[in-house]
């Protein structure tokens, strides 16, 4: 069991964990004040070696070792006669912000290493006659890991330097100052973890940065397994990186106000993932779920019309309903507003109602795709494409309102069973005994008029094909393929109406377009700004 004291308001509070620590902020949180304070003036100090993320990763192409006192010295604390308690001195009185340049420190330190061992190793070949193993310097050990994080490169380990090469191709060999950034954090990072002092605390700045996503959790992980006598402490804004270290204890670093810092343990919700429960925690933003995918079009549109929000894609309309539902039950989100944004979906006005109570809107059209293919938005994209806007709408229009009278009886059907199906969601299940479930069921039954909500939905349909109500039209309409049918009309090829839009919203068009959109999201437009 391992052991932090944090900063809480006023006063500290120890945190005992087996685990490593992951500290979750967003910018402005504090993350990196707190690093410091945790180096200079947590109980546990003279333990801590703390990796910036202002550092330089200028790789010497060499280094001449000295005395190993000296060189871990000189490394930790920033001068060979310095001890810890001049650690402050090593950041020049300001640890938060100085922009730390000891890579060649680092190499020094490790080639100081490597020149102690090996004189140790010569010592004892010559005490005896028995075989004596060579050591496995800390040199070695970053060698070995470097490979295993880069498998495709190898390091060759000189007397006084280190090179690269593509793995068995000695005619593709490169200094070490030509490293890329990544391969060069990668030494770095390896090599002071190896250079903190036994059982210490190992506080990490930014642990993601010049990391590929796919290397940062597994360096991570195995620099942990080289050192599982340390507490690691990882101070970062990266969602995924946070997420994917579930192993670890996470903090939620609230906030800084110059002097003093909030925060919480995150407690697991069973509803929900622990990585959306960190992504919420990591903005400031009020949250609105919707549905999609992330990355689709979709979900692009979505984040720029709702740019004051975090917007959190989550697949299905139930998936969104039931994120809502868990996010606002849950305490540890109090201090946020919590929204749902789902498709019109033939819902019924009294489920709508409903839905809104629990915070959760309904779009004015039948799917969000449908969006793509407002009047307003296709006179956009029309006058862009230097097209007469008029003429495009007609076309556009007159295709969608055939498609839709070509399929009337599958449309009016698919309205019809989505409001049998809702009617049939009010059962009552208090009711016991068989007699009475089986009466309860029996007069249900009989008051859903099947005919009656076939002629009124048929009529319904009609009267938007003989009076070309077009925004009628996309409010009940649930067809997919609108966009490409759209896309075609405006000349444009395989689809790419949504593709198109999307980049307009990012560009000079996001006010006209955002304008153009706000009216279809219904009462969710007072949440809007």
């Amino acid at each position: 069991m391992k052991e932090l004291t944090l900063p809480q308001g006023n006063s500290t509070e120890s945190i005992e964990t087996n685990q490593s620590i992951l500290l979750i902020g967003a910018n402005g949180a504090g993350k990196t004040r707190l690093g410091s304070w945790i180096e200079i003036n947590s109980q546990q100090k003279e333990l801590v070696h703390r990796i910036s993320a202002q550092k330089s990763l200028a790789f010497p192409d060499s280094s001449t070792p000295q005395s190993i006192e000296l060189a871990e010295k000189d490394l930790l604390y920033g001068n060979p006669q310095w001890g810890h308690q001049h650690k402050q001195s090593k950041w020049g009185s300001k640890p938060a912000t100085t922009f730390l340049n000891d890579f060649q420190k680092l190499m020094v330190y490790l080639y100081s290493d490597e020149t102690e061992e090996n004189a140790k190793f010569k010592r004892a070949c010559k005490a005896t006659e028995a075989r004596v193993l060579p050591p496995k310097t800390k040199i070695d050990l970053v060698k070995e890991l470097w490979e295993e994080i880069l498998p495709h490169r190898e390091l060759i380990i000189g007397g006084l330097r280190i090179q690269t090469q593509i793995k068995g191709q000695e005619d593709k060999r490169y200094n070490s100052s030509e490293m890329s950034d990544g391969e060069r954090v990668i030494f770095y990072l390896i090599g002071q973890c190896l250079a903190a002092q036994k059982d210490g605390i190992i506080v990490i700045d930014e642990p993601e940065l010049h990391l590929h996503k796919s290397v940062q959790v597994p360096l991570w992980d195995a620099i942990e397994k080289l050192r599982q006598d340390c507490l690691f402490v990882y101070l970062t804004h990266d969602v995924d990186f946070a997420a994917a270290k579930e192993a670890s204890k996470s903090i939620w670093l609230k906030s800084f106000d110059g002097q003093n810092w909030d925060w919480s343990v995150i407690n697991e919700d069973e509803n929900l993932p622990n990585e959306l429960i960190i992504e919420v925690l990591g903005s400031r933003k009020p949250v609105v779920f919707v549905e999609g995918e992330s990355g689709s079009f979709d979900s692009c549109l979505y984040r720029e019309l709702l740019s004051n929000f975090l917007v959190i894609p989550r697949g299905s309309c139930s998936e969104v309903i039931q994120s809502v539902k868990a996010l606002k039950a849950n305490p540890q989100i109090h201090h946020l507003d919590v929204f749902g944004v789902i498709d019109r979906d033939r819902r019924l006005q009294a489920e709508i109602t409903k839905l809104e109570q629990g915070s959760i809107y309904v779009l004015e059209v039948a799917e969000v795709e449908n969006l793509f293919c407002t009047e307003e938005v296709l006179k956009i994209v029309s006058e862009r494409l230097a097209r007469d806007s008029s003429e495009d709408f007609l076309t556009v229009s007159n295709t969608i309102f055939g498609r839709l009278q070509s399929e009337l009886d599958t449309q009016v059907s698919l309205h019809v069973s989505s409001e049998v199906k809702f009617k049939l969601n009010v059962f009552d299940v208090k009711q016991k005994g068989s007699v009475n479930i089986n009466a309860a069921l029996q007069n249900l039954v009989t008051s859903i008029d099947v005919n009656q909500i076939y002629s009124d939905t048929n009529q319904r349909f009609i009267d938007v094909l003989e009076s070309k109500d077009y925004k009628q039209l996309l409010a009940l309409y649930n067809r997919k393929s609108l966009c490409t049918q759209a896309s075609t009309s405006l000349g444009l090829s395989n689809g790419s109406l949504p593709e198109t839009v999307v980049r307009l919203i990012k560009g000079e068009c996001k006010e006209s377009i955002v304008t153009a959109l706000k009216p279809y999201f219904g009462n969710f437009q007072q949440h809007m700004t």
